[in-house]
């Protein structure tokens, strides 16, 4: 890479990762669920250097029992194992915000106040701010990718797009979900991929496998892509296949050795797939799609045009090897989490359960993209002007209306009210199929 690339890819990162920083910063809408308890647990880990929490002046609550594990009263994040408290969900966004707490605990903002009881106000500040942390600097990943195929401006709306037109601005960015940390890792490991792909970088097996273990420990989910890579690696880079497994079986065993001594078992509770039940599943894969309420095509249409122009363009598509890993992760995921239980998400904002694809459709847009441009993003490869200028126009209006769709949830606190009025969504969960009052048109 010549000086003057380089300083082209360093300024447009740094153009996108401040301008986002500032739009996810001054977003109202916070949505700290499941991720309540996650910074105390990180406190936890700075003050006494422990993964349970009763350090801290939490209220027992009478034990309740809810799918898999034992849970303290109606706190679900919480659960109780052998008479000790520990967050329920994966520990791994918890270690990896270490810096960032022990940063804020220096501002005086913590988790836990000073009398040792839980603060949900530091709680909250802390994920906000490093939600929306970590997804600008996942936005300036994804234009760092886009930048190896593509040029500097066709990579600035692709960043922007990812960010504002789907899940990234509209669930990840507003508070730490477990798939936050987890798109960025996962953006990294696609960075890396695409540059392997297209000459740019050498493949590091060590590295990408350390990536991969990490996307395990912040969210199972990734297990799919966790195998999906795999297989890759093994059929076209064997050589680094060795080195890679070893790196990756190291870092699995390390786990294990953490849940048996700490859990007694050799997997936290969350790990286990006993929520996966798929009673419902035709149900749940129409709803995770189409639904109004929590249907990924209803929430990001520019998807359509992403797919059209690989359709279109099948015959001189960039990279296929990694359209097709892409296609098939994509699919696989929307299996699995159709037949996960609640399939709906809970109290979420639109599709919560496809949050950890948004890397693979940034990833599908740049190829599509790339695709239709041609080598010298000159050849119109046959289209009329007219087609041309037809296709950049449906696209454009698409994605206006993803990003109006996703900016509602991150700032309109009636859509995130919704959850819970006129009647709680969990108890009546057939509300996300009623087009006369989606969530995204919500009123107060």
């Amino acid at each position: 890479m010549n000086l003057k690339i380089f300083k082209s890819n360093f300024a447009g990162g740094a153009i996108v990762f401040i301008t986002l920083l500032l739009v996810f910063s001054f977003s109202r809408v916070h949505q700290v669920a499941d991720s309540n308890y996650s910074m105390l647990l990180s406190q936890s880990l700075l003050q006494h250097r422990s993964f349970t929490l009763e350090k801290y002046a939490i209220t027992r609550l009478q034990p309740k029992q809810q799918i898999g594990y034992i849970s303290n009263g109606d706190e679900y994040q919480l659960e109780l194992i052998n008479g000790h408290i520990y967050y329920f969900f994966p520990p791994g966004s918890s270690v990896l915000s270490l810096p960032y707490v022990a940063l804020m605990n220096s501002f005086g903002i913590s988790a836990a106040s000073p009398d040792g009881s839980y603060s949900r106000q530091g709680e909250v500040i802390i994920e906000a701010r490093l939600a929306a942390l970590l997804m600008a600097g996942l936005s300036s990943v994804i234009f760092v990718t886009a930048r190896l195929l593509l040029s500097f401006w066709w990579s600035l709306i692709i960043a922007y797009g990812s960010a504002l037109g789907t899940q990234i601005w509209s669930t990840a960015s507003r508070a730490l979900w477990s798939d936050t940390w987890g798109i960025f890792i996962l953006g990294l490991v696609l960075l890396v991929l695409v540059g392997v792909e297209s000459k740019r970088y050498r493949l590091h097996p060590i590295l990408l496998a350390t990536l991969l273990s990490w996307l395990y420990f912040v969210r199972p989910t990734f297990c799919i892509p966790i195998f999906a890579i795999t297989i890759y690696v093994w059929f076209y880079y064997r050589k680094a296949f060795i080195r890679y497994a070893l790196t990756g079986a190291a870092w699995l065993a390390a786990f294990i050795a953490f849940a048996q001594y700490q859990y007694g078992q050799i997997l936290p509770n969350y790990y286990y797939a006993n929520r996966l039940r798929f009673a419902t599943f035709w149900l749940a894969l129409a709803g995770n799609l189409i639904s109004p309420s929590r249907g990924l095509l209803v929430f990001v249409p520019i998807l359509f045009f992403v797919a059209y122009l690989l359709i279109r363009y099948q015959n001189r598509l960039a990279l296929p090897k990694l359209v097709v890993m892409s296609l098939g992760v994509v699919v696989v995921h929307l299996i699995i989490v159709s037949g996960f239980v609640p399939w709906y998400g809970g109290h979420s904002y639109g599709p919560r359960y496809t949050t950890g694809l948004v890397p693979w459709f940034s990833l599908l847009g740049i190829l599509a993209v790339k695709s239709k441009l041609g080598p010298n993003e000159k050849d119109l490869v046959n289209d009329s002007n007219a087609v041309w200028r037809t296709d950049w126009t449906v696209g454009a209006i698409l994605l206006l209306c993803s990003m109006t769709l996703n900016a509602l949830g991150a700032t309109a606190h009636r859509t995130w009210r919704w959850n819970s009025t006129p009647v709680n969504v969990d108890t009546a969960p057939e509300r996300v199929w009623d087009w006369e009052h989606p969530q995204f048109a919500a009123t107060d």
